[in-house]
C-alpha cells in the first residue's frame, strides 16, 4: 500500500496473494496460464478484500501490455451498507480496440460507476474494496500482462497535511490546447499534461498519439482518467490515479516525479468553474514576501510560452480537487505497445495536383471511408525541446486517393500556405536525415539526386516541381524538411532520407499505425 487511501499492486510478492483462476504470474505481471505452450482463451485474476477509510469516490487504475488480439477487462466492487456490491466493469481495453466506458450502478441506485469514478451516496459511504482483471486471447500464441492494478478513494473525513514545505523545480514540456488537433475539443487537457510528464523522461511522444490511445467511444472525450493511467501504461511507464493532498504532492517531487493535478478555475468563455488537468512541477519560495508558491503547466494557456505558471500554495489548496495522476520512469526491462511504422515514399503527382504515398513503386492510395486530414510541419531552422513543440500545417485528402493542400477555406487558386483548422498547429515527429550534404534538407521529389556542393554557388532558379512545394508547405526557403502526416486513425512522420548514387531523392513516410478512427 503506497499511501493510506492509495493503493497500488505491483511485483510477483503483492500479486500472489490474490486468487488466480487460469492465470499465472511471470517476471512480476499476470498473464494467461498455458498448457502445452499455448495460452488458455480466458483467465481471471481478482483481488483479496481490501479494508479501506469511509470514502466517497472510487478510481481504478491499471497498466497492462495488450498485443493484438488480447484484451483487459478491469472490474471492481465495494463494500458499503453491510454488504457488497456486484462487480463494475470499466470497459474492456486494449490499445488497438475502441475503448468505452460503462454506467451501471447498484439495486437501490446509490452506488454508481460514471466514466471512471464509481460514487458511494450511502450514509457512511464505502469501507471496503475488492478489484478483478479479466484477460482473454483469439491467439494462442500470444498473452496479455498485467503490470500494475490500483485503487484510490476519496476519505469523508479527509484530514489534509501539507507537508514540509521544499524548494525544487522539474523540467516538464509546455504544451498548449490551441496548438494542438483542436477536433478533440478543451478536454485536450488532460493528453497534453501525460505526453509532457513521458516525454519528460526522452519519450518524445505526441499529445494526439495520447489522446487516440485514452479516447472514451462512449462520451468521445478525452477525459477518462484509468484510460489516461492505461495509456501510458502502454509506452512503459508505471502510472496510476490518486487522491493525494499537498503533502503527498511534495513527497512526488521531493523523489523527482511530475504530476498530473486536477484543478477547478475560470476559463475564458466559460461561467462556472471547471475542472482542468495541470502539470505540477515543483514548488518553491519567494523570499520578497516570505510566500511559497507551486510551479504548474496549465494547457489552457494562450501559446506554449505562456503554459509555465505559478500559484500561491493557499490559492492551490484552495482550488486543488485532490485527483491527481502520478507516473514513475519507465524500466529497462519493460515491454511497451509501440506504433508500428512503415517507409514508403511520398510523391506528387502535376497530373492530379496532389501529393501520393508510395511503396515499392506503388501508390498507396487513402481509403475511401477515410475522412480524416493530413497536417506537415516544415522545418522551421529552430532547434525543439520535443517533437510536440513543432507547428503543423494543414492538407485535406483528395477524390483520387491522395494529400491535397487545398483546405476548406482555400481560394481556386493555390494558396501561399495551406490553411490551418481553427487557427491551431500541429507537431510533428523529428527523425532528422540529411542527404547527401550535411546540413542540406531538400525536398525529396522525383527528380535527378543531390549535386550540391559544399562551396557556396550562385542561386539557380527553381523548379516548377520545387516552387509548388514551397507553395504548398509555407516555405520559404530553398531547404524544408520533417513533416507530419496525419489522418484520423493513423499519424506519419515523413523525413528526409540519405540519398545515394543510385537511388532518386524522394521523401520518406513513416506510418504509426492504430485502428481508432474519429469521425
Amino acid at each position: 500500500m503506497e499511501q493510506r487511501n492509495n493503493l497500488v499492486l505491483q511485483g510477483t510478492e503483492t500479486f500472489s496473494r490474490g486468487q488466480l483462476d487460469n492465470v499465472a504470474l511471470d517476471n512480476g505481471s499476470v498473464v494467461l496460464d498455458s498448457v502445452a505452450g499455448r495460452y488458455l482463451q480466458y483467465g481471471s485474476y481478482t483481488t483479496p478484500e481490501f479494508a479501506m477509510p469511509a470514502f466517497c469516490n472510487l478510481n481504478v487504475s491499471w497498466n497492462a501490455h495488450a498485443p493484438q488480439n488480447t484484451m483487459v477487462e478491469v472490474r471492481c466492487r465495494v463494500y458499503a451498507g453491510g454488504s457488497w456490491t456486484g462487480w463494475m466493469s470499466f470497459g474492456k481495453w486494449a490499445p488497438d480496440y475502441p475503448r468505452a466506458s460503462i454506467s451501471t450502478h447498484s439495486d437501490d441506485g446509490l452506488i454508481f460507476l460514471m466514466g471512471d469514478t464509481v460514487t458511494v451516496a450511502l450514509p457512511g459511504g464505502g469501507t471496503g474494496v475488492q478489484l478483478q482483471v479479466n484477460l482473454s486471447t483469439n491467439d494462442d500464441k500470444v498473452t496479455p500482462a498485467l503490470r500494475l492494478l490500483a485503487a484510490a478513494v476519496r476519505p469523508l473525513a479527509w484530514d489534509k497535511q501539507g507537508g514540509h514545505p521544499i524548494n525544487r523545480r522539474l523540467y516538464l514540456p509546455e504544451y498548449c490546447l490551441s496548438a494542438h488537433d483542436p477536433s478533440f475539443g478543451r478536454d485536450m487537457d488532460l493528453p497534453l499534461v501525460m505526453a509532457a510528464l513521458m516525454n519528460r523522461w526522452g519519450e518524445d511522444i505526441l499529445p494526439e498519439e495520447v489522446a487516440y490511445v485514452m479516447e472514451d467511444k462512449t462520451t468521445g472525450s478525452t477525459s477518462n482518467g484509468a484510460f489516461a493511467a492505461a495509456a501510458a501504461g502502454c509506452c512503459g511507464f508505471p502510472c496510476w490515479q490518486a487522491w493525494m493532498d499537498l503533502q503527498d504532492l511534495r513527497e512526488q517531487i521531493h523523489d523527482g516525479c511530475s504530476v498530473a493535478v486536477r484543478i477547478e478555475r475560470r476559463i475564458r468563455g466559460q461561467r462556472d468553474p471547471i475542472g482542468v488537468w495541470m502539470g505540477l512541477r515543483g514548488f518553491g519560495h519567494d523570499d520578497a514576501v516570505l510566500a511559497d508558491y507551486v510551479l504548474l503547466n496549465d494547457p489552457t494557456a494562450d501559446s506554449d510560452g505562456a503554459v509555465n505558471c505559478t500559484m500561491a500554495v493557499t490559492d492551490f489548496a484552495r482550488y486543488f480537487t485532490g485527483r491527481a495522476i502520478a507516473l514513475r520512469p519507465k524500466p529497462r526491462d519493460t515491454e511497451a505497445n509501440r506504433p508500428r511504422r512503415v517507409s514508403c515514399d511520398f510523391v506528387y503527382s502535376a497530373e492530379d495536383d496532389c501529393w501520393y504515398l508510395a511503396q515499392k513503386g506503388q501508390r498507396q492510395l487513402l481509403p475511401a471511408e477515410f475522412s480524416g486530414w493530413a497536417a506537415c510541419s516544415p522545418h522551421d531552422g529552430v532547434a525543439h525541446a520535443t517533437t510536440a513543440h513543432r507547428t503543423f500545417r494543414r492538407a485535406v485528402s483528395a477524390p483520387s486517393g491522395g494529400w491535397s493542400g487545398h483546405g476548406p477555406a482555400a481560394s481556386a487558386s493555390r494558396p501561399s500556405r495551406p490553411p490551418q483548422a481553427g487557427g491551431a498547429a500541429f507537431t510533428s515527429w523529428t527523425i532528422p536525415a540529411p542527404c547527401s550534404l550535411q546540413r542540406c534538407a531538400c525536398l525529396r521529389l522525383r527528380r535527378p539526386r543531390c549535386r550540391h556542393r559544399k562551396q557556396t554557388k550562385a542561386p539557380r532558379l527553381l523548379s516548377p516541381e520545387r516552387q509548388h512545394s514551397q507553395e504548398l508547405f509555407g516555405i520559404n526557403h530553398q531547404h524544408g524538411r520533417n513533416i507530419l502526416w496525419q489522418r484520423r486513425s493513423s499519424l506519419w512522420a515523413a523525413s528526409t532520407a540519405p540519398a545515394d548514387a543510385t537511388s532518386p531523392r524522394t521523401w520518406r513516410a513513416h506510418w504509426a499505425s492504430s485502428s481508432t478512427t474519429r469521425n
